[in-house]
């Protein structure tokens, strides 16, 4: 459900340090940039409700831990604001306990020789989360631009990073 990528680089914490210098002179991008890991997200006068954030990991070689790559990289995640991850998950969790109580209701009803209307709930529960995990993707579809430039400011300081001038052409920047 959030897309992620992953930048093979042979300095991943100079990409992340660099992320600040073309943060600040990025005209629709803001973030919090700390040792290894940065935030980007989209300016206020420009964020809507789908709008996405992107956040960046350097991660380095560690013979002692069978998780980390084998070669540098600076691994990316799209995800949207918080708050709205949160009321995703309330909801999701608001269709769970509904559809949990619908079964529950519905087979209390069922062996008492009534008739079990109540399991209906489990359908419509199941309808629900189908619903909202299809309003997810229509989500990242009308953020699919603001992914782009997050992408692009991600793209511009691994070029920093790498002694270029931080400016890639639109085919690198597309095949990244």
């Amino acid at each position: 459900m959030r897309p992620e990528f992953v930048l093979a680089h042979p300095r991943p914490t100079a990409v992340v340090a660099a992320l600040g210098e073309v943060l600040e002179s990025d005209p629709h991008c803001e973030g919090t940039v700390l040792r290894g890991h940065a935030v980007v997200r989209i300016r206020e006068a420009d964020r809507h409700f789908w709008s996405p954030q992107l956040e960046v990991d350097a991660r380095l070689p560690d013979p002692s831990d069978e998780y980390a790559p084998e070669a540098p990289e600076l691994a990316g995640r799209f995800a949207p604001h918080p708050h709205v991850w949160t009321l995703f998950m309330a909801i999701y969790g608001l269709i769970a306990i509904g559809g949990t109580a619908g079964a529950m209701w519905g087979l209390s009803q069922w062996t008492l020789g009534l008739t079990p209307w109540a399991l209906a709930g489990v359908p419509a529960a199941l309808f629900g989360a189908a619903f909202v995990y299809g309003a997810v993707f229509i989500g990242q579809g009308l953020g699919a631009e603001q992914m782009y430039e997050l992408r692009s400011v991600v793209d511009r300081a691994a070029a920093k990073a790498s002694g270029g001038d931080g400016e890639l052409a639109d085919d690198e920047i597309a095949g990244g």
